[in-house]
């Protein structure tokens, strides 16, 4: 059959038996789900057995690129990386699945290889890398590059051997090693895997995926197609904000940032700005580097301009991870954030886990809760050279640096000291989250970290991830989803926990939304800052493929591939227990500025324990879940016509 919009093809291997398959995609699968991340979480429901240890053979990859990804229409570029991730989320060692997003040139290379999804299985005797080009598949020798060469040398190399528009998944020691929050990068400048999808490749022995492709995506009706694109290059060329945005890329939110992501320690934030705010992240941009069919380049390589490591030139977003840990950590020379930065890219591993890790043991030995006994003799203290040192001792399995390689929990369980009590930001299922619930108080962004069965944002950004947006503004863009006006009535309609909207009623919407994006392929970016939302997505899906949908459709078939997700979860033991929003929240962050505490979006309304479990089960209500159990109901899933995944509700306990 024709396949317009899609590859139409699936590439399956088996690395333990060096098992190649190609079987044509089931075009009803994308019906139903869009495709991309959505169809991958339905596939993998099928592929992983519950309970499957995540760095068991038996533990599936599937990377699926977005329905729209390679059609020429624009911010189409994202790749869902699927799996059953393997930091420690609970005290019973439970794990969460769930995907990783990524960009950059991988998803159009697979497509145009002929694959809308690769599935990965099995387990390599000896380390392996995959090449792709078109029909010709091969599973290659990696020892040249094992625990010898970093994530840029690695790509580097495999693109001077199969050509510069090789597209290169790689790993590092960290992955090597299974560090459980090891990453991934996909062409040196965009990662995946917080929580440690670079782990599970290196379980399989897998070093590296290089991808190249010379076919062409098939148009259903080009010129619709044709018509739509061009609507969307003029809102996005028309952006008040675009000439900024590609002078510095994702360095540019600094003003938001400060007040987003302000850890409260040591500095105000007039200080911190001097040491990591605009000027100074000017001084190392070196260049602004593009995802294919983008209008809005935001990845950075940067140079370091001075020091002991200037010269030094890295690639991705490093200022929000440099200035925060920065901060955190108390150190004020940026560029030696940013040669850190360089070195967690080269080695995969997360920047953001390990950093706040060394931050939170540090601390505590400070303070002698903490002695040399738990450190195995190694004096924690707050100087940047000790911080490297403790940092390669993670990335080796070394010492303190093993325990700490584990995550949150097992670090928690071995040292005896209890993670919850970590002062920024905090912990959810095992993982810590990124931005200050305090500082940028309560939006959909914020609250996902809670009830995402794997806690990240993954692409649920709203207008409120900038500043006292205006609720006008907040309410049209919710409205261009398509909802109906009886939901957005719902989610507008104060009540006396609730701030001007209703988080957990507006948080469920933008969930199924960011399972759009992630099924289609299109960057977070582009629904933040310009009018592409469900009408327009809708028009470019349907011209594209020949598959007619709606505003209305695409946020339905979000909300069933959002439920898929939580229903592999469900089969792994999590519930509404698991969905706990951390203690730090409902206390005061003390700052120099003065107290912070958590409140809704503007600042009027403070919000308690109480008023985030009254937000819970309205979120749950929206949903049509159980509200005790915080999954499913049977009737949700008969609605959504997902019976035939409903034994998952079995697991249930």
């Amino acid at each position: 059959m024709d396949y317009f919009g899609f590859a139409g093809k699936v590439l399956k291997i088996d690395l333990t038996t060096g098992e190649i398959k190609k079987e044509p995609l089931d075009i009803e699968l994308c019906r139903r789900f869009l495709g991309g991340a959505g169809a991958g979480w339905r596939m993998l429901f099928d592929y992983l057995r519950p309970e499957t240890d995540p760095f068991s053979p038996d533990n599936p990859i599937i990377i699926s690129s977005g329905a729209l990804v390679a059609t020429g229409a624009y911010g189409m570029v994202k790749i869902a990386a699927t799996t059953k991730f393997p930091i420690v989320a609970t005290r019973d060692h439970r794990y969460y699945v769930g995907s990783s997003i990524g960009g950059a040139e991988f998803g159009t290379m697979l497509k145009r290889a002929g694959y809308d999804h690769l599935i990965i299985t099995g387990k390599s005797e000896k380390p392996v890398y995959i090449r792709i080009l078109d029909d010709k598949v091969e599973i290659c020798d990696a020892s040249l590059y094992w625990k010898k060469m970093d994530i840029f040398d690695t790509t580097d190399a495999l693109k001077e051997k199969y050509g510069k528009n090789t597209s290169v998944i790689a790993i590092g020691l960290a992955g090597e090693n299974l560090v459980r929050y090891a990453i991934a990068y996909i062409d040196k400048k965009d990662s995946l895997g917080k929580s440690g999808f670079g782990a599970v490749m290196g379980s399989k022995n897998l070093k590296a995926i290089a991808v190249g492709g010379t076919g062409k995506i098939k148009i259903a009706d080009k010129e619709r197609f044709e018509k739509a694109v061009e609507y969307e290059k003029k809102i996005f060329l028309s952006w008040g904000g675009r000439e900024q945005w590609l002078k510095m890329g994702m360095a540019a939110g600094w003003d938001t940032f400060k007040f987003t992501q302000y850890p409260g320690k040591r500095w105000t934030r007039e200080e911190w700005s001097r040491y990591y705010g605009n000027e100074k992240r000017r001084e190392s941009i070196d260049k602004i580097l593009a995802c294919p069919y983008c209008l809005l380049d935001c990845r950075i390589r940067w140079k370091i301009p001075s020091g002991e490591f200037a010269g030094e030139v890295g690639y991705g977003s490093p200022y929000s991870k440099g200035a925060t840990s920065g901060l955190l950590l108390g150190i004020s020379d940026i560029n030696k954030m940013l040669h850190w930065v360089t070195l967690a890219n080269r080695a995969g591993i997360c920047f953001y886990t390990s950093t706040r890790l060394i931050d939170f043991v540090t601390q505590l030995y400070i303070e002698g809760r903490l002695t040399r006994k738990d450190t195995d003799g190694f004096e924690l203290r707050r100087d940047y050279e000790f911080y490297l040192e403790l940092f390669d001792k993670i990335i080796k399995k070394q010492g303190i640096g093993e325990i700490l390689s584990e995550g949150w929990v097992v670090t928690g369980e071995k040292l005896g000291i209890k993670p919850e009590e970590y002062w920024y930001c905090g912990i959810s299922k095992g993982t810590d989250i990124i931005y200050e619930a305090r500082t940028a108080k309560l939006h959909p962004l914020i609250f996902g970290y809670v009830t995402n069965p794997r806690p990240h944002h993954g692409g649920l950004h709203t207008l409120t991830v900038l500043v006292n947006q205006p609720i006008e503004a907040i309410r049209k863009q919710i409205e261009g989803w398509g909802l109906s006006k009886e939901t957005v009535e719902r989610i507008f309609t104060p009540a006396e926990y609730t701030g001007k909207f209703n988080i957990g009623r507006y948080a469920r919407y933008m969930e199924d939304a960011m399972a759009v994006k992630n099924s289609t392929g299109l960057c977070a970016i582009y629904t933040v800052f310009g009018p592409l939302l469900g009408k327009e997505l809708a028009e470019i899906y349907s011209a594209a493929t020949g598959i007619e949908y709606s505003a209305e459709e695409m946020i339905k078939a979000g909300e069933r591939a959002f439920n898929v997700k939580k229903l592999l979860n469900a089969r792994e033991g999590f519930t509404r227990k698991d969905d706990k929003f951390p203690d730090i929240w409902t206390q005061p962050l003390n700052t120099p500025e003065g107290k912070e505490e958590l409140t809704d979006y503007y600042k009027i309304h403070p919000i308690t324990r109480e008023d985030l479990n009254r937000l819970l089960d309205d979120y749950y209500d929206e949903r049509g879940w159980n509200k005790e159990k915080g999954i499913p109901s049977k009737e949700k899933l008969e609605d959504l016509e997902l019976s035939e995944c409903s034994d998952a509700l079995n697991f249930v306990k």
